[in-house]
């Protein structure tokens, strides 16, 4: 599993060809009795396989090989050679490319194919590997001769070893397969970075000083690499998501007892990331609700299509509604789908569109989503955009600008009203006893933007009225 991760074709809308960020790096058949595992630990290791059993409580089995590559050779791994690809898989990122801008989600320059490599190329550190059982590191000349880790690398490697541990004590290939839908499966990503998450943040915690945690957060929080500054938010986030998402989750699984952590990997898997992002509506058994895809009109050919899910939703809407309403509309997600086609032309340059159906979790979400999308498909830069109820669920749909268009993408403030709820979340979970922690931060974001909880004192008296208001005495 890498810590961030390779560019393949998924479940989610916006994130078609990248799994959530840490999605298994190829989930293998657990064969531990033909594995040639290795006979002990990496001397650099070793020490940290120790701090991971400690803190999550169980113990390998085995120790687990290492691979020390160089960046050339590292990035061999996780990037994909554009002289590799089919002609299907070259038509599936133009198709890609179409669904971005057709959802005002990237400009008509934006190439996914070669942004996604350049996320992959920048940002991962290294990854655990369920087929191969075996860590790839991208390491520094200290490291490739054998000397100490650096700071960060010390931590991601924590991280991935937790992967390991939670391959060798669940086996990542049997969750894999039960998973029966896309959003199952991101939301088992994000409950295996979460629970890897906890182990890396715990480490840092305990053993980093000041100069240390300083280079850490200077690695793993930031990129100076312009290729990856200029890619549209959206796919940024997306990839960095379960990280946000699955700590907060663990953590309310943790105050529900030890057992929660077993039951979650086992026996009560979660059915979407909307069951993540609010904890409470897993611990309610809130399920999606049952929605069929659009269908493909007469003389069109299928492109592309998969669940719409709560994220996917946000960031569609985010900038008709202002993140705070977005967010408050997102929350109210049921289930969806989408299918995006093409005319059918000679050619392969039939015009493309996208349909989408969507759900709320009541009835009131529903008319609520058909509110937003409709003031989302006034925005005169979309290509016959519209809006209808049908039945039970909403039917949208709108068409591809073309290459040339400029639309006002969401930024990094809008990520942040969604991530920072959940950071705020666990804050929450951890300093205010007899609280929930939910009910406070979803109010905050979704009555103050980012930059008022930043800088407006309104925000404070409203803070500890929220503390009463969502007692749990």
């Amino acid at each position: 599993m890498a810590r961030q991760q390779r560019a393949r074709k998924s479940a989610l809308l916006i994130t078609a060809v990248l799994l959530l960020a840490g999605a298994s790096w190829g989930l293998g058949e657990w064969k531990p009795f033909a594995y040639n595992w290795p006979d002990k630990w990496d001397t650099r290791l070793a020490p940290l396989a120790a701090f991971v059993e400690k803190q999550t409580g169980y113990t390998f089995e085995h120790p687990v090989r290492a691979r020390f590559l160089n960046d050339k050779e590292f990035n061999k791994l996780v990037v994909n050679d554009e002289a590799d690809l089919s002609t299907d898989d070259k038509q599936y990122y133009a198709d890609l490319n179409a669904l971005l801008r057709t959802l005002g989600l990237a400009d008509g320059s934006f190439d996914s194919f070669s942004g996604l490599n350049d996320l992959s190329s920048g940002n991962t550190l290294a990854y655990y590997s369920p087929t191969d059982r075996e860590m790839v590191i991208r390491s520094d000349a200290t490291a490739l001769k054998g000397g100490a880790l650096s700071a960060s690398l010390r931590a991601v490697v924590v991280h991935e070893l937790a992967h390991a541990l939670q391959d060798q004590e669940f086996g990542l290939a049997r969750i894999n397969r039960r998973h029966t839908t896309s959003e199952e499966s991101v939301a088992m990503t994000a409950i295996l970075e979460g629970h890897a998450n906890a182990a890396e943040s715990q480490y840092v915690e305990e053993n980093f000083d000041d100069k240390e945690l300083e280079q850490y957060q200077e690695v793993t929080t930031t990129s100076t690499d312009q290729k990856v500054k200029s890619i549209p938010e959206v796919l940024s986030a997306q990839q960095s998501a379960p990280y946000v998402f699955g700590p907060t989750f663990i953590a309310a699984l943790k105050q529900k007892g030890p057992q929660a952590i077993n039951d979650v990997f086992l026996k009560k898997p979660p059915h979407s990331l909307a069951q993540i992002i609010l904890p409470s509506k897993y611990f309610a058994g809130e399920t999606p609700s049952e929605i069929e895809p659009p269908a493909v009109p007469r003389k069109n050919e299928y492109a592309l299509g998969d669940q719409l899910n709560q994220l996917d939703i946000y960031f569609i809407l985010v900038k008709a509604l202002g993140a705070p309403k977005a967010l408050q509309v997102s929350d109210m997600w049921g289930n969806g789908q989408y299918t995006a086609y093409r005319a059918i032309d000679k050619n392969g340059n039939g015009k493309f569109c996208v349909s989408m159906s969507v759900v709320g979790s009541t009835n009131t979400g529903t008319q609520k989503i058909s509110e937003a999308f409709t003031t989302w498909a006034k925005n005169p830069i979309l290509i016959d955009a519209q809006v209808k109820v049908k039945d039970d669920h909403v039917a949208i749909s709108a068409c591809d600008p073309g290459t040339k268009v400029k639309h006002s993408l969401p930024t990094t403030d809008d990520t942040s009203q969604i991530f920072w709820r959940s950071s705020d979340m666990a804050f929450i979970m951890r300093s205010e006893e007899n609280t929930d922690a939910e009910c406070v931060s979803t109010v905050r974001y979704t009555e103050f933007t980012v930059e008022e909880i930043s800088t407006n004192e309104e925000v404070v008296t409203r803070y500890g009225e929220l503390l009463d208001e969502c007692s749990l005495k």
